[in-house]
């Protein structure tokens, strides 16, 4: 719902996107970035983001420039946030949408002086903005729409643009050579994603094995597991059931994008990795959700795979830290593996 809509005059030439949150956040950005494109082809388009956030957006291709602000490292003073205002302001920019709902955002987004600046709602969107925009989850979940509801605030026929990361051809070059290297240049590959931030929305260690030991056994495939160093100790378990599963551990995002775009599946966690490989161009991903809402519309082939049980699905947020019915995610322990398989 927009909450102030005067009609904008003339196109904007010259426009910046903020979203300075997590890997997923930025992934699900990329859908804003191609509506903006779509709808102001001749505009020069920017993205602000944290560190995290670079790697999804240094190769994009509507992208003119990218600015990088380390708000919890050396940009995280007053002074360091007063420097870049300075310079976004030299910039000139005449639009600013911004994706991320803090209040240093949208302070940020004030200190630009762009004449358009739409942003959610939040303290101090009175003045910070001149477009509000509401961003209640628990009425519209799904993280993409959300997004584009900015741009709607300025062009009402705005639509979702496909998720979009930018493989640079190193980086392709690379993970060809690594798939040869481990002798699976001739099988297909799949990619396994357990880990998540959050406890409850892991499928089983044990499920991820066997759908594992299924694809070696049955397609004479390869399967590479993906994770960072909060998984390792589980991704070790289920790599030591096969020299066909290779461990891929903390590796930079670019050649994890690289890597699941030469996947024929990818199986995840609800977690920002499964959808790198939605935005990668991997050929088929299944995500997993117990204990959280569907919050993203997945195109076709890929698929959403629900628990579908009676469990504390939450209306909001990401869910509990820990499941309250069981030690592990009773929810997701109801996806059995024979289910996941015949949906690959």
């Amino acid at each position: 719902m927009v909450l102030d809509a005067p009609p904008m005059e003339n196109p904007p030439t010259r426009i910046l996107i903020i979203d300075t949150a997590w890997l997923g956040d930025v992934v699900f950005t990329t859908s804003l970035l191609g509506a903006v494109r779509k709808a102001w082809p001749k505009a020069e388009l920017h993205a602000l983001v944290a560190p995290r956030g670079e790697s999804i957006l240094r190769n994009h291709p509507y992208l003119n420039r990218l600015w990088v602000f380390d708000k919890h490292g050396s940009d995280r003073s007053a002074a360091s946030l007063w420097r870049l205002a300075s310079k976004l302001r030299a910039a000139g920019f005449e639009c600013v949408l911004n994706a991320h709902p803090s209040f240093r955002s949208r302070l940020l987004t004030f200190l630009t002086h762009a004449p358009v600046r739409v942003g959610y709602r939040g303290f101090g969107d009175g003045i910070f903005l001149t477009y509000r925009v509401q961003n209640d989850l628990a009425v519209e979940p799904d993280h993409v729409k959300r997004r584009i509801a900015l741009l709607k605030a300025l062009v009402p026929e705005a639509e979702p643009a496909p998720l979009l990361v930018e493989v640079s051809p190193e980086e392709i070059k690379w993970s060809e050579r690594f798939i040869k290297e481990n002798k699976g240049n001739d099988k297909p590959l799949l990619a396994l994603i357990p880990g998540s931030a959050w406890e409850t929305k892991r499928w089983p260690s044990q499920y991820f094995a066997e759908l594992a030991a299924k694809w070696i056994i049955e397609r004479d495939g390869f399967v590479v597991v993906i994770g960072g160093s909060r998984e390792q100790k589980i991704i070790s378990e289920i790599s030591a059931r096969s020299p066909r599963i290779l461990p891929f551990i903390n590796q930079p995002i670019p050649r994890v994008a690289a890597l699941l775009s030469r996947c024929n599946v990818v199986v995840g966690n609800d977690t920002g990795v499964s959808f790198l490989a939605v935005a990668a161009g991997a050929q088929r991903v299944l995500i997993l959700y117990g204990c959280t809402q569907v919050d993203y519309a997945l195109p076709s082939p890929h698929q959403a795979i629900t628990a579908g049980v009676p469990c504390c699905l939450p209306r909001t947020g990401h869910g509990a830290h820990r499941c309250r019915w069981s030690d592990q995610p009773w929810c997701m322990q109801q996806i059995s593996v024979d289910r996941v398989w015949n949906l690959i």
